[in-house]
C-alpha cells in the first residue's frame, strides 16, 4: 500500500534500518514495500550502508550524457527554474543509468551529486535510483535511505517519458530539511510539461512558454504567495496567495498591470526585482490596501529570473505566505486544500487492514496526483473513490465512468464529448465529456482494465497534456480534473500480454491503493453486517432485528467471496426472506449453508482463497503448458459456464456475480465462443 503522502514515522523507520543492516530482517510494519526492496537491492549489491563517501564529477561521463540528453536539456531549463522557485531546493535530470547529468541549485556551490551515479548499486537507496528500479513516482525521506551519508536528504523524483518510453528521471532533493508534502506533485507536474515539451514541435514550445500560465501547476500547489511579472515589472501570472497581494489584475489585459501599482512605495519596485538568493536577508515588502484587501507586509523571500527558449525573461518573486497585519484573512486562505471532516466518510471498518486503507485515504485525499485503488470485485473501490473524492474538498462534482459498462465505439465520446454532427446519430448541440464535467473535480475510472488498448492511448495523451479535444472539433480545452482509475484485474500481467500500456500505468499509480478482502477483514464483516441490516430494513420498511450469536457466528465464518457487496445483497435477502421476524441461519443462500455444513464437519474453517469452491478451479488440475493468460481465460470461461447453469441463462445475475458488466461479458461469451441454448418446456397444468 502505498504511503507517499504526510509525514513518515523517523523512529520507526529508524528502527526497521537498524534491523535490516544488523540482521538483515525486514520489519514490513515499519517501512514502505518500495524502500524495503531497495534496502534487499543494495545489500545484495554489497553497499555500506555506513560509507560517508562520494564519488567525484566524472566530466567525461557527463559530457557523453548531456550531448546525449540534449533535446531534454534544451526543453527543462525553464521549467526547472520554476520547480526551483517553487521549492527553494536543488532539481536535477538523471538518465536511464542514474547519472546526474543536470543541476541547478539555489545553495551556493552545491555540486555534490552533479556528474556522478545516483544508482543503488552505489548510493544505496535513494528518490533517484527507486524511481528507476520502480518506474513511478516515489519519494524518499532520511532513515529510508540505505547510507548512513544520505540520511539527512529528503528527495522525490518522477519518470520522464517520450513517446510512451521512460528516457530519464526529473528529480528534487534537499540536503537541509525535509521536503513540503506538495514537493511530489509539482515533480509529476514538473516531468509531464518536459514530456510535452519534448512531443512538441518548436513553434508550439515557443507558443507554450509565450503566456506564463503554462507554468500554473508549479506555483498553485505551493503554500508561498508567488507572483511572475516581466523584466519591468508588469504583472503576468499569480498563484492563489499572490492574488491576494494583486487583486483584479488578471481582469485587465495581458501584463498591463505592474506590481508598483500595488506597492505603498512604488520606488521599491526595483530593488524587489533584483535577483535575491537563499541566505540573503529577507526585504520587508509592504502592499496597499484595496477595496477587497487590507495593507499587508510580507517578506520577499527570494526571486529567480526564468529565461524562456525566445529569450524573454520572467522575474519569478516568491512572498511569505504569513500576514501578520490580517491574521483573519490567513484563516479563510488555507495553504493546503479544505479538506471535510474525518467523518464524512462513505465505508466502514475497524479492523487493522482497513485501518491502513483509511490512513492512506486521509493522506492523499487533498492532493492532486492519481491514485489507482485495486482490489477484487466487491471490497468497495467505488466507495473509496468516493470518500478520496468527498475528503478532498475539491468543488467540482465526482464523476463515475465504467469503462468496461461503455460500448468501445462509444467510450471516446463519453470521455472527450463531441461536437454537434460529428458522426451519424450525434446530438446537433453536440454534448460534454467526462472530463469537461469533472473539471474541478474527480473522475473515477472504474475497470481501467477493460479500456481498449487504442483507447488507452487517447487517455494518455489527454493526462499528459492535460488538455481536452471534443469529436469532431479543434478547440483544445484544458481541465483540472484528478483522476482516480480502480479495476480488479492483474495489472502487472496485462502489462505483460500486452493488454494494458505501461506508461499509462505509471501515469495513473502515482498513489496505490490495495483493498483486502473482507474475509481478511475480521469483525468488519460483523460491522458492515449491522449497518446494511439498519439501514435496508428502513428502505424495505421492515421491521429492524438485531443478529443473533448464530447469525453472527455463520457470518464470520463465510469466506465472502463476493466480498462487501456479496454481503449487502444477501442481508438484503434474507430481509425479505425473514419479513420482519428475528433472521435465522436457514434464511441465508444455500451455498452458504453448505460450506458452513463443510466447516463443521472438518471440525475447523478451511483456508478456501478468493471465490466459492464450486466457482474455482484446482490449481492441480490446470494444464501447466498454458500460458498465464491462456490459464486465467480458461478459468473464467469455466467459471461462466457454472454461473450460467446456476443463473438458468440470466446473463445480469452471471454478470454481477462475477463483478462484471454485462457488455464485458457479453465480449467475453463471444470472444470464447460461448453460445446459449434455449430450452422451452410446456407450461405444467
Amino acid at each position: 500500500m502505498e504511503r507517499q503522502k504526510g509525514k513518515f514515522d523517523r523512529a520507526k523507520v529508524l528502527i526497521a534500518w537498524k534491523k535490516f543492516v544488523n540482521k538483515g530482517i525486514i520489519d514490513e510494519g515499519k517501512v514502505r514495500p518500495e524502500v524495503a526492496r531497495s534496502w534487499v537491492r543494495c545489500a545484495q549489491y554489497g553497499v555500506d550502508p555506513w560509507s560517508h563517501d562520494f564519488p567525484a564529477c566524472d566530466n567525461e561521463a557527463m559530457k557523453r550524457s548531456r550531448e546525449k540528453n540534449f533535446t531534454i536539456l534544451n526543453s527543462s531549463q525553464c521549467i526547472m527554474r520554476y520547480m526551483m522557485t517553487a521549492l527553494n531546493s536543488n532539481i536535477s535530470l538523471a538518465d536511464m543509468e542514474g547519472f546526474v547529468y543536470d543541476l541547478i541549485s539555489p545553495f551556493p556551490d552545491y555540486q555534490r551529486t552533479f556528474g556522478t551515479y545516483a544508482s543503488e548499486n552505489i548510493m544505496g537507496t535513494g528518490n533517484v535510483g527507486v524511481c528507476l528500479f520502480e518506474k513511478k513516482p516515489i519519494r524518499i525521506d532520511g532513515f529510508e535511505h540505505y547510507r548512513v551519508a544520505s540520511q539527512g536528504y529528503s528527495g522525490v523524483s518522477a519518470p520522464i517519458y517520450f513517446h510512451g518510453k521512460m528516457t530519464g528521471v526529473l528529480n528534487v532533493n534537499n540536503p537541509l530539511r525535509s521536503l513540503p508534502s506538495e514537493a511530489l506533485d509539482i515533480c509529476i507536474e514538473g516531468s509531464r510539461l518536459i514530456s510535452l515539451m519534448l512531443e512538441s514541435k518548436k513553434q508550439d514550445q515557443i507558443r507554450f512558454l509565450s503566456v506564463a500560465s503554462f507554468f500554473d501547476r508549479l506555483i498553485d500547489v505551493t503554500a508561498y504567495a508567488v507572483i511572475v511579472a516581466d523584466q519591468d515589472g508588469m504583472i503576468l501570472n499569480a498563484n492563489r496567495q499572490g492574488k491576494l497581494l494583486v487583486p483584479g489584475y488578471e481582469e485587465k489585459p495581458y501584463a498591463s498591470q505592474s506590481i508598483a501599482g500595488y506597492l505603498q512605495k512604488k520606488s521599491s519596485l526595483f530593488a524587489i526585482l533584483e535577483e535575491q538568493k537563499q541566505g540573503q536577508e529577507s526585504q520587508k515588502v509592504v502592499f496597499k490596501a484595496t477595496k477587497s484587501t487590507p495593507v499587508q507586509e510580507r517578506k520577499l523571500l527570494w526571486v529567480n529570473e526564468v529565461i524562456l527558449l525566445n529569450g524573454m525573461i520572467q522575474k519569478v518573486l516568491v512572498f511569505d505566505s504569513e500576514n501578520a497585519s490580517n491574521a483573519r484573512e490567513k484563516e479563510k486562505q488555507p495553504k493546503l486544500p479544505l479538506r471535510r471532516k474525518e467523518g464524512e466518510k462513505f465505508y466502514i471498518g475497524s479492523s487493522q487492514v482497513w485501518k491502513e486503507v483509511d490512513e492512506t485515504v486521509k493522506k492523499v485525499a487533498g492532493y492532486r496526483s492519481n491514485v489507482l485503488i485495486l482490489g477484487e470485485t466487491g471490497t468497495g473501490k467505488e466507495v473509496v473513490a468516493q470518500t478520496i473524492h468527498r475528503l478532498s474538498g475539491r468543488e467540482g462534482a465526482f464523476v463515475p465512468l465504467n469503462c468496461g459498462a461503455i460500448p468501445k465505439d462509444l467510450l471516446a465520446s463519453e470521455l472527450f464529448g463531441y461536437e454537434g454532427g460529428a458522426f451519424t446519430g450525434a446530438k446537433a448541440t453536440g454534448a460534454v465529456g467526462k472530463f469537461e464535467y469533472a473539471h474541478k473535480g474527480t473522475l473515477f475510472l472504474d475497470e481501467i482494465g477493460e479500456m481498449p488498448v487504442d483507447m488507452q492511448v487517447s487517455l494518455l495523451r489527454v493526462l499528459q497534456e492535460q488538455t481536452v479535444t471534443r469529436i469532431g472539433g479543434n478547440k483544445q480545452q484544458r481541465f483540472d480534473v484528478r483522476i482516480v482509475a480502480a479495476t480488479n484485474q492483474n495489472i502487472s500481467q496485462m502489462i505483460a500480454d500486452k493488454l494494458f500500456r505501461s506508461d499509462l500505468f505509471y501515469r495513473l499509480s502515482v498513489i496505490e491503493i490495495h483493498l483486502p478482502r473482507l474475509a481478511e477483514r475480521g469483525d468488519d464483516v460483523i460491522l458492515l453486517a449491522e449497518h446494511f441490516n439498519q439501514v435496508l430494513s428502513q428502505t424495505l420498511q421492515v421491521r429492524r432485528q438485531e443478529l443473533s450469536r448464530e447469525v453472527v457466528e455463520f457470518l464470520k465464518a463465510y469466506s465472502w467471496p463476493g466480498n462487501v457487496r456479496e454481503l449487502k445483497n444477501v442481508i438484503e435477502k434474507v430481509l425479505i426472506v425473514a419479513n420482519g421476524r428475528q433472521i435465522q441461519v436457514k434464511d441465508f443462500p444455500r451455498h452458504m449453508r453448505d460450506q458452513a455444513e463443510k466447516i463443521t464437519d472438518g471440525g475447523k474453517r478451511k483456508e478456501e482463497g478468493p471465490g466459492r469452491p464450486e466457482d474455482r478451479l484446482s490449481e492441480d488440475t490446470e494444464d501447466e503448458t498454458l500460458s498465464p493468460k491462456e490459464k486465467k481465460d480458461k478459468k473464467q470461461r469455466e467459471q461462466v459456464a457454472r454461473l450460467m447453469e446456476k443463473h438458468m441463462g440470466n446473463l445480469s445475475r452471471v454478470a454481477e456475480d462475477m463483478g462484471i458488466s454485462r457488455n464485458t461479458l457479453y465480449r467475453k461469451m463471444e470472444r470464447w465462443e460461448i453460445e446459449m441454448k434455449v430450452t422451452i418446456r410446456p407450461k405444467k397444468k
